[in-house]
């Protein structure tokens, strides 16, 4: 079965130039998106993100995964996965990460926890304990797709995320591939380039996001070498 952290890194991260192209003032506001998600060329599925304010004034950013046909041989019928987190002193500061595939009613095929008094993350993963040093800026695999919306709407360049990936702390590089002119079904636009990958992996995931729209991503791709595994379209956005 296929990865499901890289799942939801593929998945949430084509959502954030979405957002960044609904903020319009360069600060994060709340939205929805809706893409259709292909597996190995096959139309698979489709993918629904949102992030939301809560009254608090924390923030809420959640996934709901529906697949059909082969992808079911990758993917539960439905995964659902969020984020609570805060934004403190210019930075994402998570406080849980859930994601759970249905398949137990009595709990969460991922529940974590990030305790910042303590410096711990605890929890659960894929029924695996998980207790873990904190450290400044680290992020769990949805909360990282916001910050690198923070880095985009800021006008710098991606570099590095530390994630909290199940029941280990990896590190995600982030490096600019070039530029590439798209013709999609809204006009034709240039687009930059964006792999995100683990340090010395060739596999890795590309973005193709178009400055003109607010780096909104025209495709995405899953790669594995130079295999493509998956690839999502956005078919839809708007504000909250």
């Amino acid at each position: 079965m296929m990865n499901r952290a890289r799942i939801f890194l593929a998945l949430g991260l084509a959502a954030l130039a979405a957002a960044a192209d609904a903020a319009g003032n360069g600060e994060l506001q709340p939205f929805k998106a809706s893409f259709g998600v292909t597996w190995h060329g096959v139309a698979a599925g489709t993918a629904q993100l949102q992030l939301q304010r809560l009254p608090d004034g924390r923030w809420s950013y959640q996934s709901i995964t529906s697949a059909r046909g082969l992808f079911r041989l990758a993917m539960p019928a439905e995964l659902r996965s969020r984020s609570l987190f805060s934004i403190r002193d210019g930075h994402i500061v998570p406080e849980s990460f859930t994601a759970d595939d249905g398949t137990s009613r009595d709990r969460k095929d991922q529940d974590l926890q990030f305790d910042w008094n303590a410096n711990r993350v605890t929890g659960t993963a894929e029924r695996r304990h998980v207790d873990l040093p904190l450290q400044p800026g680290i992020l769990d695999t949805m909360s990282v797709q916001v910050a690198l919306m923070h880095e985009l709407l800021s006008g710098r360049a991606p570099q590095s995320f530390v994630v909290v990936d199940k029941n280990k702390i990896k590190e995600y590089n982030f490096t600019a591939q070039g530029e590439e002119t798209l013709q999609t079904v809204a006009g034709e636009y240039r687009t930059v380039i964006y792999r995100s990958s683990r340090p010395g992996s060739a596999d890795g995931t590309w973005y193709w996001c178009a400055p003109d729209l607010g780096y909104l991503p025209l495709k995405v791709e899953r790669r594995e070498g130079k295999s493509v595994l998956l690839q999502l379209t956005l078919q839809s956005t708007s504000r909250d």
